[in-house]
């Protein structure tokens, strides 16, 4: 059972980096070039392979999670060995004017490590990200 546990863990990790809680982090995620964005889940931060360091709200939340929810599956968050969340993020399939509306195409893997294991979650979702500027038609 906790083999399964640790792979459901994986696979939502993937889900809740471009779930509802990555909205607050859209302004910033559009201001950097596309590229990778790595999560350490275990750690609560997050770095951009070209722009390195960034602040991200949902580093913090998915730091939380994963500790509640290992911990509420009797799993000792010291068990695992690491837990990154990689998303590729990609802006420039669709035509926009970024001023306006951003669209992002994400390509999310996670891993979660233990003394036995990998896990290993893997999710594609595309979203749209609308700005507060005001439409110029």
């Amino acid at each position: 059972m906790r083999r399964k546990v640790i792979q459901d863990l994986a696979n939502t990790l993937c889900q809740m980096l471009v779930g509802w809680r990555m909205r607050e982090d859209l302004e910033t995620l559009a201001a950097l070039p596309d590229g990778e964005l790595i999560v350490d889940a275990l750690a609560g931060t997050a770095r951009h392979e070209q722009a390195g360091p960034v602040t991200l709200h949902i580093a913090g939340e998915l730091q939380a999670w994963l500790t509640e929810r290992a911990g509420a599956r009797q799993i000792p968050i010291q068990d695992i060995n690491s837990a990154e969340v990689t998303a590729t993020i990609r802006t420039d399939r669709v035509a926009t004017n970024r001023q306006q509306v951003v669209s992002f195409d994400f390509s999310v893997r996670s891993v979660i490590a233990t003394e036995q294991c990998q896990y290993i979650g893997k999710l594609h979702e595309v979203h749209h990200w609308h700005s507060r500027a005001a439409s110029q038609n």
